[in-house]
């Protein structure tokens, strides 16, 4: 399941610079279609942590629950490649 990791951490942290490392990963993992069992297990961490990266990423961009973050990481994410194809030379 390796292929759910995020693969351009840098351009994660530039779109979403206050979340952490595992913050992203466990958001773009759940986004991925994982939930948070498959989460814990592959990244080798409780179901308890898991947990508190999704409340503190939620916390840090003052949102009432994880669909919000969800939504907000689906179109922040999709909004770059879209924007990333526009600078694409013809």
């Amino acid at each position: 399941m390796k292929h759910f990791y995020v693969n351009n951490l840098p351009a994660y942290y530039k779109l979403f610079p206050k979340l952490s490392r595992r913050e992203i990963e466990v958001l773009s993992m759940s986004c991925a279609g994982l939930d948070r069992n498959e989460i814990a297990i592959e990244l080798n961490i409780s179901v308890h942590t898991v947990n508190n990266h999704f409340n503190n990423a939620v916390t840090k961009y003052e949102l009432k629950n994880l669909g919000k973050l969800k939504a907000l990481f689906y179109f922040v994410i999709n909004e770059s490649r879209v924007n990333s194809a526009d600078a694409l030379p013809d």
